[in-house]
């Protein structure tokens, strides 16, 4: 596994347990970022992958933020 893939499971770990935490159910979360139920448990099923604008408004939503390598912080979008 190369070092990106192995952050990105990192990530998606961290947004499921987060969404978990906040007891916010899939369809939540789905609606939360304007994706359905079903498009968003085939992102956490690892079927599909989220447009990055996607990933960083769910992390804002879950109160997570995204370190990005070069130290610039990103805690979502608006």
């Amino acid at each position: 596994m190369s070092p990106w893939q192995a952050d990105y499971l990192t990530l998606h770990t961290r947004l499921r347990q987060a969404r978990l935490d906040k007891g916010l159910t899939q369809t939540g979360a789905g609606h939360c970022i304007g994706m359905s139920e079903r498009s968003y448990r085939d992102f956490e099923a690892g079927r599909i992958d989220l447009p990055a604008a996607h990933v960083f408004r769910l992390a804002h939503e879950l109160g997570l933020k995204i370190i990005i390598s070069d130290g610039v912080i990103a805690d979502g979008v608006d």
